[in-house]
């Protein structure tokens, strides 16, 4: 994570998910299992739309909690 904005495909890999099934958990849910998907930065065009890397990590920390303790 050498920047500090990350697009889909990037956030897909540093979870370890599929690109595919986290476009759809985003646009349908909003969530990745129970954990809220953090918010785009700019709400343009879906293959244009970036996260804050920090805001992914925190995504990604919770996310693992909430694995460990299901």
């Amino acid at each position: 994570m050498k920047y500090e904005l990350m697009a889909l495909p990037e956030i897909a890999r540093y979870l370890g998910v599929s690109p595919s099934p986290l476009g759809r958990a985003y646009c349908n849910r909003k969530t990745l299992g129970v954990v809220p998907l953090p918010e785009p930065l700019n709400h343009v065009s879906f293959s244009q739309r970036y996260w804050s890397r920090e805001e992914v990590r925190q995504f990604r920390h919770t996310l693992q909690r909430v694995r460990y303790h299901a």
